[in-house]
């Protein structure tokens, strides 16, 4: 037994306990130099006779900032702001939750250890990450811990788990995982020496992704990460296909709080490789690029933008107001195609939940060929009339005055759209959305979609037919299974071109993986940005 152990063990046993029985129904509160102070609340407080520590007997609670506990005795120091709880204790720190049978935590220092003790971490594309294992510590902010269990699967034994030789919680940012061993129930699958994710909408995948194309052949997608320090990361990524050109990346990234750095290659097999490097700042609102990229991939578009340099700023207020301005200068190639370009952008506009709008302009210069101005603007809203039918609407417009010449430059559009969803997306649901251009004063592209089941199974269709061509353009088939509330698996297979596709997914050290739907609005190349996506 360790001489703190011993400290509080005999302050409890040796104290001339005097009884405040007022106390019983007021709480106490005692400062520690912060404007809030320690809230305690219990069915009895007992205080020893030198007034330095108090025994909380029955029903207690502490609060204090983004922490609060629950457990039903606590030995509390005033002096050293020390809390010993040598029972079972429910815990909040901030979005972690932690249960364990032994606890001390010093408020002054922020640090802590809880003993057999599992650490739950609600995760923002939802679901949860559970942390077990025979003691975990808490150390200015940051959790660590040898010998835990990880896992997504709220069961206990999960149905998978990852069992690791230390653990390093970054809160909001990310988990690092040394000397792991990948288990399906008791039997060890993979032995890996590291792995890392993000904490947040852009985690990695512990799971790779395996398709099928007719033009693609048999094709397998993975990724790894290595974080070297807390502000050093590695991270490399394998695309491997049969019938088309092959990838491996490979980045390096420096983050500091508001700035980042990085340097990237891609190297594609029989085909120029992509590489380029930036640096980023961004903070209240400002963000300023400095950046060199060539050989940039966009779908079927190749661009070069060595170099550019740019400037932005958003503010929005409250109630969803938003102004923005975009600069960006720099030297463009596309093809046989090479200039110097300067590019404004101005929008203001509202954001809600439900609704939202906005105006814009941009004034494009190019060095060796003509200007192009660019305005217009866009509203939508979404209605929910009840727990199974909602409807969506919007209407763009967008005049360009003059030529354009990238691929990533507006065109004029004049497009009303309506989306109807009945049902819920992820089981049994029917979902219509269709555009009318009001430029060719018609009917564009209709989706469909159908889905039958349930949370745990489901199967669909998708499928768009095209009014300027008279027929149907695409199928989509998919099915999807969730095993044990921690494994979901989808299957995904496109008539047009006989493409199949498999999705692991492992709740909590997988980002979930998208699966690509008809549905899905055509992602737009963003001249003001770069998106590497982890």
């Amino acid at each position: 037994m360790n001489q703190l152990h011993l400290f509080f063990i005999k302050a409890m046993k040796k104290p001339v306990l005097v009884a405040f029985f007022l106390l019983l129904t007021i709480p106490l509160t005692t400062s520690i130099g912060a404007k809030e102070g320690i809230r305690i609340n219990a069915d009895t407080l007992l205080y020893d006779d030198a007034g330095s520590q108090v025994e909380a007997i029955g029903n207690v609670h502490l609060s204090w900032k983004d922490i609060s506990f629950a457990t039903n005795q606590m030995l509390f120091r005033f002096d050293t702001s020390e809390a010993f709880i040598p029972g079972f204790i429910k815990a909040r720190f901030g979005n972690y939750q932690i249960s364990a049978e032994k606890m001390y935590y010093n408020f002054q220092t922020r640090n802590g250890w809880f003993e057999s003790a599992e650490l739950v971490y609600e995760l923002s594309e939802g679901g949860n990450l559970y942390f077990r294992g025979s003691k975990i510590e808490y150390q200015k902010g940051k959790w660590t811990g040898t010998d835990l269990l990880v896992t997504g699967c709220p069961h206990s034994p999960p149905l998978y788990s990852v069992r690791a030789k230390e653990v390093l919680i970054y809160p909001q940012d990310r988990i690092l995982i040394s000397g792991l061993g990948f288990f399906i129930k008791e039997k060890r699958i993979i032995q890996l020496p590291a792995y890392s994710r993000l904490l947040n909408n852009h985690g990695s995948n512990f799971i790779p992704s395996l398709g099928y194309q007719r033009k693609k052949g048999l094709f397998v997608e993975g990724n790894y990460e290595y974080l070297f320090s807390e502000n050093l990361l590695f991270q490399a990524n394998l695309y491997y296909s049969t019938l088309q050109s092959s990838r491996i990346s490979s980045d390096i990234t420096l983050q500091y709080p508001y700035v980042e750095a990085r340097i990237f290659i891609d190297l594609w097999q029989n085909e120029e490789s992509t590489m380029g490097g930036y640096a980023h700042y961004q903070k209240n609102g400002l963000s300023l690029w400095m950046l060199g990229i060539e050989n940039e991939r966009f779908n079927d578009e190749v661009i070069s933008r060595l170099p550019q340099f740019i400037a932005s700023y958003r503010t929005e207020s409250e109630n969803g107001f938003f102004i923005e301005a975009n600069l960006s200068y720099g030297k463009f190639s596309q093809g046989d195609m090479s200039t110097w370009r300067n590019d404004v952008y101005l929008s203001t506009g509202l954001e809600k939940k439900s609704y939202g709008g906005e105006i814009f302009y941009q004034n494009i210069n190019l060095s060796v060929l003509d200007d192009a101005t660019v305005w217009g603007g866009k509203v939508w809203a979404e209605k929910e009339f009840s727990s199974h039918f909602s409807a969506g609407i919007f209407y763009e417009y967008t005049q360009v005055n003059g030529e354009t010449y990238f691929f990533f430059d507006p065109k004029d559009t004049n497009i009303f759209g309506l989306e109807l969803v009945y049902g819920n997306l992820d089981q049994t649901y029917l979902r219509l959305r269709g555009e009318y251009d009001l430029n060719i004063g018609g009917l564009g592209d209709i989706i469909a979609g159908i889905g039958l089941g349930s949370k745990e199974f489901s199967v669909g269709m998708e499928t768009i037919y095209s009014f300027p061509d008279q027929n149907w353009e695409e199928r989509r088939y998919y099915i999807r299974k969730q095993l044990e509330e921690c494994i979901d698996i989808e299957a995904s297979y496109w008539e047009s071109d006989q493409t199949f596709f498999v999705s692991v997914n492992l709740a909590g050290l997988d980002q979930k993986k998208h699966i690509e739907s008809l549905f899905d609005e055509q992602e737009e190349y963003d001249l003001f940005n770069l998106n590497r996506e982890n």
